[in-house]
């Protein structure tokens, strides 16, 4: 039977987009919804013309179970695979492009000749020209057919168009998070779009924008919402129920990957020493090699936490210390100083006072500067009178000047520049001086008020002119007649206090900003009554079964919603208290340190099972699954699932992805699956 799409694309492309098909067929059978919704997007995106894929999407969404075979039977006579491509076949990477010259006219036979046609598609390849290389392609279909490394190059470059689309949408949310501020949404952006397009120029140039913005107070631009795990480039050790981790046999994949599981494990160790600062410096040295390690990043940030919350300790202690010496108490002031020196040797300060209470004397403070450093003391001997070296800069008056009456002083610089003159003739010299100057001033004084209206004519105090506030208000009412309250408001309020209309003025804007009756807040809808109910009934039903996390979580929904009344609200207090005893281990799933959690988990399971231990176990093996899915390792993927399924055997959403996992273990990893995993949420 013919191919039901679009028949000008090539035969392997038609082929391709048969055996996806097919694959969505099996999960549409299979009841999941969700991942052949996905694969008829797919397929329509290869070939929009693809009705099969458009008849089965429309019978998912019309239907909420699994479809049976009888159901797609006219589906299937579309399945037969089309002819293998032959040496005449092109191979419809994209829609024919007749009218693409190729480069500089040269056909098959030259190319061919010359090696030319390898290396205008590796040129075009490396130039990130993927639509002329796929043109190119298929105009000299016959000489791809007859090399396959070739055929490789051109079906990369038909990948590269494929994600293209996804690449973009990925990067301009990359750009938008880090524009906000948002590091640790721009990386996550940044990541989906690197796993699709490693190379793109964009992906390099944004985390280099990102490792430009100032850095934190640990030295690393880190995300604060981040967390301290123990994932690592090597595999993880899988911790006994001991806690004490089991080294599993590593192979590296490169030089680069040993030199950092050596560097993390050297960070390990200085941090379970106790010297976060050593740790930090090791896994700094992990950004020498790859600058956008996250796991260096998170383990330098909860160090770099620690650190900070160990000095603020310190510091305390050694103030408490300072406090007790200034209160007498020297055998508390000393042992507060020696705790100091237990958590932080190179503490100088605290010894420096052990030091004066060895010598006998009382602690105290050394003055501090602005930032909170101790000052040096003063040199030896400085008294505070010798300032001969400085007076010619400060300008300090010579000794005694201080002292000196002022008039003194005076006279003693008129004796330096002027011959003294008798004593009785300055006198009648000032006397006169001083009457002439206060005649003229009476007489310039009567003069000017005598003329004052006449030499200054305006400058009477008028009345307030009223016309312009009268005008302002009127303008008010009619702009709050229009709807314009809020402008009229405006208006009114630049009439100043002094205006005789100030007073009507305010009244107005009162009796306009008077406010409205507050509207009664409006209940829950009927379908939020009803959302509710049903976590209500589902969350009394958990705490009847003991499963008091979910219980939490049910009550919890249903108050954001309404507040808890009577029962309900009783039940969802007591479920809290209940979960009281695993905050810890709740902390940790929180945080998702899963690897840590499990061997706790596992010795509460023996000790004291339960539904609350139960569920931890299973969605911490499910969420160690999802992360190994995206981290491109299905193989390590299904060993969780399989142990969250030994707990949970009837969990239909852990059975779908444990599929999906085991599927791909045999196959290579495509688009696809990419896609899927990049959208696969923690529990």
């Amino acid at each position: 039977m013919n191919y039901p799409g679009n028949p000008a694309l090539g035969s392997d492309v038609q082929q391709r987009i048969v055996a996806t098909f097919e694959q969505t067929l099996d999960l549409a059978i299979a009841g999941n919804r969700q991942e052949a919704l996905l694969g008829c997007d797919f397929v329509l995106r290869m070939d929009s013309h693809f009705e099969p894929a458009r008849r089965l999407q429309e019978r998912i969404n019309a239907h909420s179970g699994a479809l049976s075979h009888e159901a797609l039977a006219d589906l299937m006579p579309g399945m037969a695979q089309p002819a293998a491509p032959t040496a005449d076949d092109d191979l419809g990477f994209l829609p024919h492009l007749d009218d693409f010259d190729g480069v500089g006219g040269l056909g098959l036979a030259d190319l061919a000749a010359r090696g030319g046609l390898r290396d205008e598609l590796e040129q075009l390849f490396a130039e990130r020209r993927y639509a002329e290389l796929v043109a190119r392609a298929h105009q000299e279909s016959a000489a791809l057919a007859g090399d396959p490394e070739l055929g490789r190059l051109a079906m990369s470059a038909q990948e590269k168009l494929e994600s293209a689309p996804y690449v973009n949408k990925f990067i301009a949310a990359a750009r938008a998070a880090l524009a906000a501020g948002q590091t640790a949404e721009a990386e996550r952006s940044l990541e989906k779009a690197r796993s699709l397009d490693p190379d793109h120029p964009d992906i390099g140039e944004i985390s280099r924008s990102m490792q430009a913005r100032p850095a934190t107070a640990g030295g690393t631009a880190v995300d604060e919402a981040s967390f301290f795990t123990l994932e690592s480039a090597a595999p993880a050790a899988m911790p006994s129920l001991e806690g004490k981790p089991v080294a599993p046999q590593v192979t590296y994949a490169s030089e680069s990957d040993r030199r950092i599981a050596q560097l993390l494990g050297e960070g390990d160790a200085a941090f379970e020493r106790g010297d976060p600062q050593a740790a930090i410096d090791s896994w700094s040295r992990i950004f020498l090699i790859d600058i956008d390690h996250d796991e260096a990043a998170r383990r330098i940030e909860r160090a770099r936490r620690l650190k900070a919350e160990s000095e603020r300790q310190v510091e305390e202690i050694f103030h408490d210390g300072l406090s007790a010496g200034e209160a007498g108490d020297l055998a508390g002031a000393r042992r507060a100083f020696e705790r100091v020196l237990e958590l932080q040797p190179t503490h100088l300060a605290a010894s420096e006072q052990l030091q004066l209470l060895d010598a006998g004397q009382a602690p105290a403070p050394r003055p501090t500067s602005r930032g909170g450093e101790a000052l040096e003391p003063l040199p030896s001997g400085f008294d505070g009178t010798s300032t001969a070296d400085l007076k010619e800069e400060i300008l300090v008056p010579p000794e005694g000047a201080a002292a000196q009456p002022r008039r003194e002083r005076k006279e003693k610089v008129v004796a330096a520049t002027a011959t003294p003159a008798a004593p009785g003739k300055a006198k009648r010299t000032f006397v006169l001086v001083g009457a002439g100057v206060l005649v003229l001033a009476l007489v310039a004084g009567w003069l000017l008020f005598q003329n004052w209206d006449q030499w200054f004519p305006n400058s009477d105090n008028e009345a307030p002119v009223q016309s312009s506030s009268a005008d302002s208000i009127a303008r008010a009412k009619k702009l709050q007649e229009q709807g314009n309250t809020a402008i009229a408001i405006a208006q009114l309020k630049r009439i100043p206090p002094t205006d005789p209309l100030y007073a009507k003025a305010q009244e107005l804007i009162k009796t306009w900003e008077a406010p409205t009756a507050p509207a009664e807040p409006a209940g829950p809808t009927p379908e939020q009554t009803a959302v509710r109910d049903q976590a209500l009934s589902e969350a009394r039903e958990a705490y009847t079964s003991r499963a008091y996390l979910l219980a939490a979580e049910r009550f919890r929904q249903g108050a954001e919603i309404a507040a808890l009344e009577g029962t309900d609200a009783e039940l969802f207090d007591d479920a809290k208290r209940q979960l009281v005893p695993i905050a810890a281990q709740l902390q940790l799933f929180r945080d998702h340190e899963w690897d840590m959690l499990l061997p706790q988990l596992w010795r509460l399971h023996e000790s004291s099972p339960g539904p609350d231990i139960d569920r931890l176990l299973i969605d911490s093996y499910y969420n160690l699954g999802v992360r190994e899915l995206q981290r491109s390792n299905p193989g390590k993927a299904v060993e969780h699932f399989h142990e969250a399924d030994k707990l949970a055997p009837a969990d239909a959403e852990l059975d779908r992805n444990l599929q999906f996992a085991e599927t791909y273990q045999a196959r290579e990893i495509d688009l696809l699956y990419k896609i899927y995993v990049k959208y696969l949420r923690f529990r």
